[in-house]
């Protein structure tokens, strides 16, 4: 009897050991933990749109728990506040925008990708899409926009849209990111679209052209909001918009001429943030997202923004595949702004275009 229970007590004990166990992992009977990914986000329909279109399968397929801590803005003054206070948060950021994030890279705060991965992303998306450090989402052009209940012809070219003499309407036109409004002065000096993503921004010169078209300018807006609503109400009749923005109008019914023809490119990217505890599997949500191309076209049609896969301008309604930056159409009629050069020149460009906006 005495040897009956003890094997009945080592069974017991056995159970409750197993038992213990089980409760010590995520699920019971599987040996995966589920992973937390922190992503600096945007808010609003941004973040439900990449739930929506990416994180709901991604996080299923790959034991993540994603989650946003949102930045509008301001991204790149959190991830530096974090590497300042060495203590990374963030795990990947949501569509940074161009400036911010070859910035943040240079300062070495972002991971570069590895090799095999750029490469891949390379092929599935094209060249110009991939960075060092990750690639293009969300991005829009900055182009010339008019309200032909207001005008009788609208410029066809930067250069036009800067000669007040044949276009002497007041315009709006960009108070923030100058990297994109001093590219807008380059080609409306001359320079071929190809070539300001390679060439050093002469700061004198391009302050000179925009000195030039300035007495023009009524407004200098701070933000997409500002943008419609001053062109909504007829207080200027053209400007430059983010086309996003304007094309968001005519869908509400304002008669507007968007013109790409000179407009700089304005990329955000997706980029893993260096340092990141949750890096692997951050690194593993771009490559989702790059090899995904009907998720992408997901996200497009809800944020009418641009994606960076070819392919999901094929799953796209027309009207809004023709909307987008990345489009071939669109994005051959666009300059690319030097960020390589405004990652080094940052102060110097933003300390000479605030004196412009003030002076």
């Amino acid at each position: 009897m005495q040897s009956m229970n003890r094997g009945r007590r080592r069974r017991v004990f056995g159970m409750l050991a197993a038992l213990a166990l089980c409760l010590g992992v995520a699920a019971c009977g599987s040996s995966k933990s589920t992973t937390t990914l922190t992503i600096g986000g945007w808010g609003g329909v941004i973040d439900e749109a990449t739930q929506k279109s990416y994180l709901n399968q991604f996080d299923a397929e790959n034991h993540v728990k994603s989650q946003f801590s949102d930045a509008p803005g301001v991204q790149l003054a959190r991830v530096e506040a974090q590497n300042m206070a060495h203590q990374i948060q963030w795990d990947a950021v949501d569509s940074l925008d161009g400036g911010s994030a070859f910035t943040l890279y240079a300062k070495g705060q972002l991971a570069p990708l590895p090799a095999s991965l750029k490469a891949s992303f390379e092929q599935q998306l094209g060249a110009q899409k991939v960075t060092p450090f990750g690639f293009s989402h969300g991005s829009l052009g900055d182009v010339i926009v008019c309200n032909m209940d207001k005008m009788k012809s609208c410029p066809a070219t930067m250069a036009q849209f800067y000669d007040t003499k044949a276009f002497p309407q007041q315009r709006m036109f960009g108070g923030i990111e100058p990297i994109e409004a001093i590219t807008t002065a380059e080609v409306a000096a001359g320079m071929p679209i190809s070539q300001p993503a390679t060439t050093p921004v002469d700061v004198k010169a391009v302050i000179k052209t925009l000195e030039g078209l300035k007495p023009q300018i009524k407004v200098f807006w701070q933000s997409g909001d500002q943008q419609q609503q001053i062109m909504r109400s007829g207080q200027v009749p053209l400007g430059i918009m983010w086309s996003d923005r304007a094309y968001q109008l005519i869908s509400q019914g304002v008669k507007l001429k968007v013109v790409w023809t000179g407009g700089a490119y304005e990329p955000s990217y997706w980029a893993v943030v260096k340092g990141a505890h949750g890096s692997e599997a951050a690194t593993k949500l771009l490559s989702f997202i790059a090899s995904h191309p009907k998720s992408e076209a997901k996200w497009a049609e809800i944020v009418h923004d641009s994606v960076p896969n070819p392919a999901a301008l094929t799953y796209l309604p027309g009207s809004i595949a023709s909307q987008l930056a990345d489009n071939p159409v669109n994005l051959k009629q666009l300059a690319t702004p030097n960020f390589l050069w405004y990652a080094q020149h940052s102060n110097e460009l933003n300390t000479a275009y605030e004196n412009f906006l003030r002076g």
